[in-house]
C-alpha cells in the first residue's frame, strides 16, 4: 500500500510540472507606433518584431493602415531586444493582368529599401509595462 502511495504522488507531482509558468509563454508588452516612410504614412504594410539573435521568444507582427500599427495578439511583443522587419506594397504602375474571364489583378511590388525587411537593420528593445510602448519608426529611401 505504501509502495502504491508512493507511486501515485510521484506521477501526480510529474503531471503537475509542467502546469507551471512555462505554458504561459514569455512577459509581453503592447506595442503601437506610426510607420512613415520619405515622411509620409506608410498606407498599408506590416511590421514584424522578431527575436534578436540568440534569443528564444515567438515574433508578433502587426498590420500598417494609414501609417499606423498596433501589436496585441496574445499579449503583444515578448519582453526584450528585437529585430523590426517591415514590409509595404504598392501597385505597380501601369501594368494590369486579366485572367481568363476574371478580374483584373494588379502586381504590386516591395517598394521600402531591403534594410527594413529582408536585410533588416532595425531593432527596438522592448520593456515591460502596464501601458502600451509607443516605437515610432520614420523610414529614409
Amino acid at each position: 500500500m505504501k509502495h502504491r502511495f508512493m507511486t501515485i504522488a510521484c506521477a501526480l507531482s510529474l503531471s503537475l510540472a509542467g502546469c507551471g509558468s512555462a505554458d504561459t509563454g514569455p512577459d509581453r508588452a503592447i506595442v503601437t507606433g506610426k510607420v512613415t516612410f520619405e515622411g509620409k504614412p506608410v498606407s498599408q504594410g506590416q511590421i514584424w518584431f522578431l527575436p534578436a539573435a540568440g534569443r528564444e521568444a515567438p515574433q508578433a507582427g502587426a498590420t500598417i493602415t494609414d501609417g499606423s500599427y498596433r501589436v496585441e495578439n496574445k499579449g503583444g511583443v515578448p519582453i526584450g531586444s528585437c529585430q523590426v522587419k517591415i514590409t509595404a506594397e504598392r501597385p505597380e504602375a501601369n501594368v494590369k493582368i486579366v485572367a481568363d474571364g476574371g478580374p483584373e489583378e494588379i502586381p504590386t511590388r516591395q517598394y521600402l529599401p531591403a534594410r527594413y525587411n529582408e536585410k533588416t537593420e532595425l531593432t527596438a528593445d522592448i520593456k515591460a509595462s502596464s501601458d502600451p510602448l509607443e516605437i515610432d519608426f520614420d523610414l529614409k529611401p
